[in-house]
């Protein structure tokens, strides 16, 4: 067990949500230690609570769903197990950050599909939680998983075998989605499908007038139908709303009456070339199109607002964007700093008429509890986008704490109300976003595998399990 004031850190986030009591904290640092871990839980009835870096900023952090839980901390179990330069693939376990399994990759044909966050987050972690990276949503990374059960036995998925090697998808069922954003085990390791290195990574950046977001929204939309040559995934981000009074919060630089459209092109010089010409040609009618900008990331310099982006882009994650943001030199600040955060994640349609029917909706609710938000749409498909909803507060204002829990509570029902279901989930609504939206039959089938798996409910109690 570690000291009294570890434990202490763990009963806070920089969300501000209601503090949890925490039975204690174990740091095993193999598979085996988490084996003898689950079976002394069993055999006690005690309840486990894993994470892997504990950096699930605005959604809870390191704080678990319900009271009195031995977190199980797996940032030590951070040995990349395996590396297949030929396949594209790594094994790695939990405590992997993004920047340890970057720097491996340095030099090779492979890199890292890098999500927004600090550089120091936890690479499956993010994936199990289906995390977005600059290629694609990282749950497309998630290959194969290991994991300890309840009883103590150690199952392995998609192709990786017992031993830790990584054989591709195999014949018969694949287990490996049952435990993305569910609670039957504890992945100890995962199989992660790597990036080709591109030849060419452009990046685009433009800046549009508020009124145009269902435009581009729309011109995007119409981008990716008729078909993107490039890979990587585009973003419609900073589109701010604030209240008509009060005070309110946002970072530092953001414009709320403009957004930015955002987000890499990767491919040979003849892919990238012609996406970037189908791309302006869809943003044609969209005002402010002209002055789109796109850039090689490799010669953004370090001044340039787009640097952290362009990074990112190139399969180097960076801390820039998260400490700008909140205000904060060190990431390690984050959780005790006096900028809050909360997150707020739905599915968003790809329709210019729907998506100024949500904004207007949530604008009601950011007037109404005087608290600002931030909207990014990530165009992950040609169906829907994977929205961000960032409510921002400063921590030390009266009722701020309270105001932005408000919203984001509020901003769940309209967007549920407008047909946006919440695709992940905080800590406060993990179970709820779970049975609101999975019919009775499914939800009977969920219950039945975790029964099976975990009849005494021991792992991760209240998180994402019917």
């Amino acid at each position: 067990m570690q000291e009294l004031e570890r434990l202490e850190l763990r009963s806070h986030d920089v969300g501000g949500h209601h503090p949890r009591s925490v039975a204690g904290v174990d740091t095993p640092r193999s598979l085996g230690e988490v084996r003898a871990l689950v079976r002394q839980a069993t055999a006690s009835r005690r309840r486990l609570y894993p994470i892997s870096t504990g950096r699930n900023w605005g959604m809870g952090s390191a704080v678990p769903v319900t009271d009195d839980n031995l977190v199980v901390d797996l940032s030590g179990m951070n040995r990349i197990r395996g590396l297949d330069l030929d396949s594209g693939y790594a094994v790695i376990e939990p405590g992997v950050t993004q920047a340890q399994l970057a720097e491996v990759l340095r030099d090779t044909p492979w890199m890292l599909n890098v999500t927004a966050s600090c550089a120091d987050t936890s690479v499956v972690g993010n994936a199990l939680d289906r995390g977005d990276g600059c290629v694609r949503s990282r749950v497309h990374d998630v290959a194969g998983i290991e994991a300890v059960l309840a009883d103590g036995s150690v199952v392995t998925t998609g192709g990786l075998d017992p031993a830790g090697r990584y054989h591709g998808r195999v014949a018969g069922p694949d287990l490996t989605p049952a435990f993305v954003q569910h609670n039957l085990g504890i992945v100890t390791a995962m199989a992660v499908a790597l990036v080709p290195r591109p030849q060419t990574i452009a990046l685009v950046h433009g800046r549009f007038p508020r009124d145009q977001v269902g435009s581009a929204v729309g011109a995007m939309t119409g981008f990716l139908r008729r078909g993107n040559p490039a890979d990587g995934f585009l973003r419609v981000r900073e589109l701010s709303l604030v209240p008509d009074h009060g005070d309110w919060t946002l970072p530092a630089g953001v414009d709320p009456t403009r957004f930015a459209v955002l987000g890499p092109l990767m491919g040979s010089d003849a892919t990238v070339e012609l996406a970037e010409e189908l791309l302006r040609k869809s943003l044609v009618e969209v005002e402010g199109a002209e002055a789109l900008r796109v850039v090689d990331a490799a010669e953004v310099p370090a001044g340039d607002p787009l640097y952290p982006r362009a990074l990112m882009a190139q399969g180097i994650p960076t801390c820039l964007g998260v400490r700008n943001a909140l205000g904060v030199p060190s990431c390690e600040q984050i959780d005790a700093g006096r900028h809050g955060f909360l997150a707020l994640m739905p599915l968003m349609p790809l329709h210019a008429r729907r998506t100024e029917q949500i904004l207007a909706a949530l604008q009601t609710a950011v007037d109404a509890h005087t608290t600002a938000l931030m909207v990014e749409w990530n165009l992950v498909s040609r169906h829907m986008a994977n929205g961000v909803i960032q409510i921002f507060f400063d921590r030390d204002a009266p009722d701020a704490v309270h105001r932005a829990h408000q919203l984001r509570n509020d901003g769940n029902c309209l967007l549920r109300g407008h047909g946006c279901a919440i695709y992940r989930s905080d800590i406060d609504h993990a179970a709820a976003d779970v049975w609101s939206e999975t019919s009775t039959a499914s939800l009977g089938m969920l219950h039945r595998l975790k029964t099976a798996l975990d009849p005494d409910g021991l792992l991760s109690p209240g998180r994402y399990g019917a």
